[in-house]
C-alpha cells in the first residue's frame, strides 16, 4: 500500500482493520496482521497506533469524523423540517458507506475497547447537527417541546434502530429499504409535529 500522507494511510488502514474485526473477532485483530493485510512493514503501522488500544481509538474517531462529515455537509434550506430528514438520510448513507465501522461506534464488536475522550468528543460532534436541526424546527414552529435534546435522541433512536436493522439483513420484506427508512423517519416525528 503506497502511503501517500499520514491521513489518508489511517483512513486506509482504518478500512482495512475494520474488516479484520468483522471477519475475524476483537482477538484476530493486531497491528501485525493488519500491516501484512494491508501489505506493509509494521513499523509504520506501530508508529500510527501504538498498540491495539490506539489502533481502535483511532478506528472509534475515524468512524465519527466520517459521519459528522456527512452530516455536516448536509445543506441547510428554508425547510428546517426537510433538512432534518435529510441528516436522517446523510446518516444512513453514512453507515452503509462503513457498515464494519459503524458496529465498533455503537455496537460491542472490541468489548475491552472504551472510547478517549477524544473519540468522546468525537461521537458528541457528530450527534450536535441533528439537536440543531431538531432546535431549527422548534424556533420555526414546526416541532413543540422545549428540549431538542430529547427529540433529537428519539429520532436519532428511530433511525439507529432502522440502521442496524438493514445493516445485520433483519429488515422486514416491506419494500425499497431507503423508503422504509425514510417512513420510519416521518413516523418517528409525528409526535413531535407543532
Amino acid at each position: 500500500m503506497p502511503i501517500v500522507n499520514r491521513s489518508e494511510a489511517t483512513s486506509r488502514l482504518v478500512d482495512e482493520a475494520a474488516r479484520i474485526l468483522v471477519e475475524h473477532g476483537p482477538a484476530g485483530l493486531s497491528l501485525r496482521r493488519l500491516a501484512a493485510a494491508a501489505g506493509m512493514s509494521t513499523m509504520p503501522v506501530y508508529t500510527l497506533f501504538g498498540d491495539k488500544q490506539g489502533l481502535l481509538a483511532a478506528m472509534h474517531r475515524e468512524a465519527f469524523r466520517r459521519l459528522g462529515a456527512a452530516l455536516a455537509a448536509v445543506p441547510r434550506t428554508a425547510d428546517p423540517l426537510a433538512d432534518v430528514a435529510a441528516l436522517g438520510l446523510a446518516y444512513r448513507a453514512a453507515a452503509l458507506a462503513s457498515p464494519h465501522l459503524y458496529g465498533l461506534m455503537f455496537g460491542r464488536m472490541a468489548p475491552d475497547f472504551s472510547p478517549d475522550p477524544e473519540g468522546r468528543a468525537a461521537a458528541d460532534a457528530a450527534y450536535r447537527p441533528l439537536v440543531d436541526g431538531v432546535a431549527r424546527c422548534q424556533r420555526a414552529g414546526v416541532f413543540g417541546g422545549d428540549d431538542p435534546q430529547r427529540i433529537a435522541l428519539h429520532l436519532w433512536a428511530v433511525a439507529h434502530g432502522m440502521v442496524n436493522l438493514e445493516l445485520n439483513a433483519q429488515l422486514p420484506a416491506l419494500g425499497d429499504p431507503a423508503q422504509v427508512y425514510l417512513e420510519a423517519l416521518r413516523y418517528a416525528g409525528m409526535p413531535f409535529l407543532s
